[in-house]
């Protein structure tokens, strides 16, 4: 297979035209002895990709086959992998959409297969776990999220289900089954039923810093995934005060994995239709993986895992120039001011794959600054991540929303600590991905091509330091498009 192996993981290149089926989407991570096995989704089968450091990854490989469109599997949907008394069980979702509205039959059906050593996979046709339709929906019954609960003391499984009265397109919820021994299971209760999402899609539900964290996606504006907080395992689970997404709009199917040290998040970066900066977000993307970090109020913040940080080692030249207001100090003390208006500097040459960083001072009364991403010189071109202070967000704008364009911008809230925040920006082909403090922003830039990278000012002025521009040591032909 051809695809992207480097950091932004994906089996295919895009292209123009590119049918469904041949993105890959819904990263179910597990752990083992030193390495993480990324199992998604991709041509209505499960396959996998390993890898130790979520920067290099091995060849992909078929997991399960999705069967005949008789076949209560006819398209395979997400699930999770764990471990139990030295059998590795994968429970799934089994769609045969051909079964919608015919009796006695289902269109989503929770299954399972069994495996000694992780890549040989045995579908157990023993197992079949139709909607339970004493308590939910009998349409969405899927993306079955399995984990030992040492609070209960029981195996717990999330199910994506619907309650059965409710407004139109707002009965989502998730479900709890529980089982001593992994072969029985009875329910156990609804943990979240906000009346607010059409379902709660590819969950999970995790510890930290003695808080338990729910988290799932969901379609009803946009691909995004979500998080709620609790004090215990049964809830009850509460929105984050000021934000409870890990990244933008276009990162979905996120579940967790912990290497027993460290927590990430896994998802997808959604592509556009038509690889145009104005297609629809599609189904399926690249691999995003954010570290999570504990924030004092116990929610939760991300940032670039470390071992992909180290990756990017070899220093690139920053040449500072004057384009638009006032320029002045050098690399180690870069200074920008506009008080008029919009002022800008150009600092190097951006690479394919490549990452900047820097850390952003600004006066009072500075309405905006940030970074301009593949500029050129006379911003015919440019993608721009604004910092605006006094509306508490960042942004990422394109040169091209003229003439009523009336596209959203891809934003995120952000508490600015004091006058200064760190900037990270990681480039991998049209893949723009930043973190301001421990804020993440994510978006694609298909139509601009590599250009430059600059800083810039609005109505006041900045000081950036620490500024580095670097890129990889060594990366394959194979590595080089996103």
């Amino acid at each position: 297979m051809k695809g992207n192996r480097n950091i932004f993981y994906t089996p295919e290149n895009q292209y123009p035209g590119m049918p469904h089926g041949e993105m890959c989407g819904d990263f179910m991570p597990f752990f083992w002895q030193g390495t993480f096995y990324l199992f998604y989704l991709y041509k209505y089968c499960v396959y996998a990709v390993e890898t130790k450091d979520f920067v290099s990854f091995g060849e992909p490989y078929l997991v399960l086959q999705n069967g005949s469109p008789e076949d209560q599997d006819w398209h395979i949907g997400t699930g999770s992998v764990f471990e139990h008394e030295g059998i590795f069980y994968f429970h799934y979702t089994g769609f045969c959409e051909s079964n919608h509205g015919v009796e006695e039959k289902n269109e989503q059906v929770v299954m399972r297969a069994l495996s000694r050593d992780l890549k040989t996979w045995e579908k157990d046709l023993s197992f079949f776990f139709k909607p339970d339709a004493r308590y939910y929906g009998n349409l969405h019954w899927r993306d079955p999220h399995v984990f030992w609960n040492e609070e209960i003391g029981k195996y717990c499984m999330l199910i994506t289900a619907t309650e059965k009265e409710g407004a139109y397109l707002r009965s989502g919820c998730t479900a709890v089954y529980v089982s001593e021994d992994v072969r029985n299971w009875e329910r156990y209760k609804t943990l979240y039923a906000p009346r607010t999402f059409i379902t709660h899609e590819c969950h999970d539900c995790f510890q930290m810093g003695g808080k338990w964290y729910l988290s799932f996606s969901n379609y009803s504006r946009w691909w995004e995934t979500r998080y709620r907080m609790a004090d215990a395992f049964d809830g009850p689970y509460k929105v984050p005060e000021k934000d409870d997404m890990f990244d933008g709009r276009e990162y979905y199917a996120a579940k967790s994995v912990t290497d027993g040290e460290k927590r990430y998040m896994v998802g997808w970066e959604s592509i556009r239709e038509g690889c145009k900066d104005s297609g629809r977000h599609l189904w399926g993307g690249n691999l995003l993986v954010h570290e999570l970090t504990l924030r004092a109020d116990g929610s939760l913040g991300v940032k670039l895992p470390e071992k992909i940080e180290k990756s990017f080692n070899t220093p690139l030249s920053i040449w500072p120039t004057e384009r638009q207001g006032s320029l002045s100090g050098d690399a180690d003390k870069i200074e920008v001011c506009a008080e008029d208006g919009f002022g800008w500097a150009e600092l190097g040459r951006l690479k394919e794959i490549c990452m900047f960083q820097t850390t952003i001072t600004w006066e009072e009364g500075t309405r905006a600054a940030g970074l301009m991403i593949h500029a050129d010189a006379d911003l015919k071109k440019w993608c721009q991540l604004r910092l605006e202070f006094k509306h508490g967000r960042i942004e990422m704008d394109r040169y091209n929303r003229v003439d009523g364009d009336q596209q959203y911008l891809d934003e995120r809230p952000v508490t600015f600590k004091g006058n200064s925040a760190q900037v990270k920006l990681v480039v991998s082909g049209n893949i723009m991905l930043v973190y301001v403090d421990d804020v993440a922003l994510t978006a694609r830039c298909y139509e601009i091509g590599v250009g430059s990278i600059g800083i810039f000012t609005e109505y006041g002025k900045i000081v950036c330091t620490d500024t580095q521009l670097l890129e990889q040591e060594k990366c394959e032909k194979t590595c080089a498009t996103a």
